[in-house]
């Protein structure tokens, strides 16, 4: 284990850590901390808990031997990086609380993760599956085949994140405009366009919402409720695990292993087939464009195709 000094009453109700949790959405908190857990683990402090390390006291070789370490059980470039920007954002917070000095800051900043990209494991999903889901929720008479046809449409055709269609509400969708305004990563609004198809299957699930409900109650303020068995559709809203489990379970039926992010890459992968970069750029809120090509999952056969009409 590293020699790190005693953690003060004082260090500990103001962990760097605790505060760089706390700027982050729900969903990513979740994902950091675990992250953050499991560097703590592999650094030496397995037995302590992650809110009494003192973080202010790493140094860069210690994150050089995280790095290293995830390289030695073979972690992908981005997981790496992804380890090392949680520990940079909870350096950033010590800094600003005085735990730490610039230069300190600056040392830890210049550790990069592994060097290197992996093939994306995406799958573009084609316009023929999508109609194979859409079959097999209509062909499902319990209310879970509106609900699931409704969220596989707008995944789909806007290209949103499953956390964002989780947090929809009613008052976030244009029905006239067909668009729903999200708040996306960074707390930021955006606004998402659906085509006229999915706001039908949108439409559909509504309606049978309304037509559940006795006389007196008024509509659920969200768009997609949770159904417990015996096809009861309750009053809660739909989980991001509720998501991740009906793309696998349509995908299953389609006989096909589908994740829900692969909605989004095969809505960005066809806006850059049938129109260009720039505009799936846009559809899909990337500040930087490189991160909208590493969406681009068109499959091998496509490739060959291009590369075969180059002919002498």
């Amino acid at each position: 284990m590293i020699d790190l000094p005693a953690v003060p009453l004082e260090t500990r109700q103001t962990n760097p850590m605790t505060v760089y949790l706390a700027r982050l959405a729900p969903s990513s908190q979740l994902t950091m901390r675990y992250v953050l857990q499991d560097a703590a683990d592999r650094l030496g402090f397995a037995e302590m808990n992650v809110e009494d390390i003192p973080w202010h006291a790493l140094q860069p070789e210690d994150v050089v031997a995280l790095v290293a370490a995830l390289r030695e059980d073979n972690y992908a470039p981005n997981t790496s990086s992804l380890y090392v920007n949680a520990i940079r954002g909870v350096m950033n917070e010590a800094w600003r609380m005085s735990l730490i000095s610039q230069d300190h800051l600056l040392k830890m900043r210049s550790v990069k993760g592994i060097a290197g990209t992996r093939l994306s494991q995406g799958r573009n999903l084609k316009r023929t599956l999508i109609h194979e889901l859409m079959e097999v929720c209509a062909a499902d008479p319990r209310p879970q085949g509106l609900r699931d046809a409704a969220v596989i449409a707008l995944l789909y055709g806007t290209g949103m994140r499953k956390s964002e269609s989780v947090d929809l509400d009613l008052n976030q969708v244009d029905f006239r405009e067909r668009s729903l305004t999200v708040t996306g990563k960074g707390n930021k609004q955006l606004i998402k366009y659906a085509p006229t198809w999915a706001f039908d299957k949108l439409n559909k699930w509504l309606e049978f919402r309304r037509e559940q409900l006795k006389e007196g109650e008024s509509d659920d303020a969200f768009l997609f409720n949770r159904i417990r068995r015996g096809s009861h559709i309750t009053r809660e809203r739909i989980t991001k695990h509720a998501i991740y489990y009906i793309a696998r379970q349509r995908g299953t039926q389609v006989g096909v292993k589908i994740m829900p992010h692969d909605f989004r890459r095969s809505f960005i992968t066809r806006v850059i087939e049938e129109h260009d970069l720039s505009i799936a750029q846009k559809l899909a809120h990337h500040s930087n464009i490189q991160t909208t090509a590493n969406y681009d999952v068109r499959d091998d056969n496509e490739r060959r195709r291009a590369v075969d009409r180059f002919d002498l």
